[in-house]
């Protein structure tokens, strides 16, 4: 009888080596998140060019179900999305094609192929009523990295990421 009771007893709880594997992983897996958790410089890049790349595929499609030509303009600050209309260019500022900013200051931002010249205002890429322009690159710098985004003239925009 008295060794039933000692058995018993036992398995009542833990023993300290299962509380300290136990305490192991849990830091373990505090420190993959604390170190994922952290926003990274380069990744933040990459997501704005990627969600660029995503609102000028949407803006190309604008321009051809509405029969107008839009433009896209950007900055180190920021981009803008414009709509052409008898009276001049008039800037969107409805839906995902208004004014955006981007998630980190960027060093700059520069339309290297394919800009259309637009009297009295900065370079713009210009998209028009076909579903084939031409080929355009615009690249995205930021602390000392550098996301393109690029067309060869078809629907399709995708970014490649530029070694310095």
């Amino acid at each position: 009888m008295l060794g039933h009771s000692h058995r018993r007893r036992q398995a009542l709880g833990f023993t300290l080596l299962e509380l300290l594997v136990v305490v192991v992983i849990i830091g373990i897996v505090l420190a993959v998140v604390a170190v994922n958790a952290t926003p990274n410089p380069r990744s933040q890049l990459v997501d704005d060019a990627q969600k660029l790349a995503r609102l000028i595929e949407l803006a190309q499609e604008e321009a051809q179900l509405t029969s107008r030509p839009v433009a896209w303009e950007g900055d180190a600050q920021g981009w803008r999305f414009y709509e052409s209309t008898p009276n001049g260019w008039r800037q969107l500022n409805r839906d995902v094609l208004a004014p955006g900013h981007w998630r980190q200051s960027m060093d700059n931002v520069q339309i290297v192929a394919g800009a259309a010249a637009v009297p009295g205002a900065p370079q713009r890429l210009v998209f028009g009523r076909e579903a084939i322009g031409l080929p355009w690159r615009v690249a995205l710098t930021s602390q000392g990295s550098r996301v393109d985004v690029v067309s060869d003239g078809g629907p399709r925009v995708l970014t490649e990421a530029q070694t310095q």
